[in-house]
């Protein structure tokens, strides 16, 4: 569950440039729902290609959390995720990410889904200090204003909080290819009032191969697979814990850039990486904290499936 999670922040910090490729050719509503839709469109392929696949059975309030996740998860968090990459620098995006472990740990806590406890504080902090490390150096040469983005960004990041709290509550009863494919298809229907005008002004002869290369990105790898392994990490992992990863995206960003573009290992890149590092380490550390969490009878039918 672990690699899982590598995995998909790995996928996830490739979406950044991917989505900034994307922008070259899309707009900002456009590229949204052409990533979900596609996705939307994998996920239900291979979920009727899949043999003995569960039926879905859903009661009343199952459809609603399920809207739920499609509309925080997959059609809020798409608008601003990318409505953000558009109007700020990638960098600011690593210490906009690094507040969602905070919003997941404390939301998480205020419905007793998972305990607060010393060492996942002192882990979350310390790796939002690596980050702030890490982008301080990007932020202070951006010379563009970019609070638009930056809010944009903000949201995104809480309404993706919301729906990992949501995920987390229903991941052991689901399956992640059914649990993903409602979301996407949902999702992609939540998303046409916003999108449809964007969708019928794209110039699909003029699209450079780089553009259409990075939406492909972000529905093969930044949707499909990270989503499906998301979902898996959730099943065993706390929360909090499956947040905290996240905090890897601006390491993985720097270590490509040093890999791909040749740059240099600056001083505040090692302390900023050992900060993360040393911070995931503390909030892993702990072991069965979530045995410990008091039983709500949401979490006790979490933990009776394990």
């Amino acid at each position: 569950m672990h690699l899982a999670m590598l995995a998909t922040v790995a996928f996830w910090s490739g979406n950044i440039i991917a989505g900034k490729e994307g922008l070259k050719a899309f707009g900002p509503m456009a590229l949204a729902e052409l990533r979900v839709t596609g996705a939307a469109a994998l996920f239900g392929l291979i979920f009727v290609a899949w043999p003995g696949r569960p039926k879905i059975r859903l009661q009343g309030r199952d459809w609603l959390h399920f809207a739920l996740m499609a509309f925080t998860g997959i059609t809020l968090n798409q608008i601003f995720f990318i409505g953000g990459l558009a109007r700020a620098p990638v960098a600011d995006n690593g210490l906009i990410v690094a507040l969602g472990p905070v919003m997941v740990l404390v939301m998480a806590a205020a419905i007793g889904l998972e305990a607060i406890t010393a060492l996942k504080v002192a882990g979350i902090f310390m790796a939002l200090a690596g980050v702030f490390v890490l982008t301080f150096n990007f932020k202070a040469r951006s010379l563009a204003p970019s609070w638009k983005g930056d809010l944009f960004q903000l949201i995104g990041t809480a309404a993706f909080a919301l729906y990992t709290i949501l995920v987390k509550r229903v991941a052991d009863r689901y399956d992640p290819i059914t649990l993903n494919t409602l979301c996407f298809a949902m999702g992609a229907v939540f998303l046409i009032p916003f999108a449809a005008h964007g969708i019928l002004g794209i110039d699909w002869p003029g699209i450079a191969p780089e553009a259409m290369g990075g939406l492909l990105f972000m529905i093969l790898l930044g949707s499909l697979a990270a989503y499906i392994l998301f979902a898996y990490a959730l099943t065993g992992l706390s929360a909090s814990r499956v947040a905290a990863f996240n905090y890897l995206q601006p390491l993985i960003a720097i270590a490509l850039g040093i890999w791909m573009l040749g740059e240099k290992l600056k001083p505040s890149e090692v302390v900023g990486g050992g900060l993360i590092l040393l911070g995931l380490y503390l909030a892993e550390s702990e072991q069965g904290s979530e045995d410990a969490t008091p039983k709500t009878p949401d979490r006790a039918a979490l933990s009776s499936q394990k």
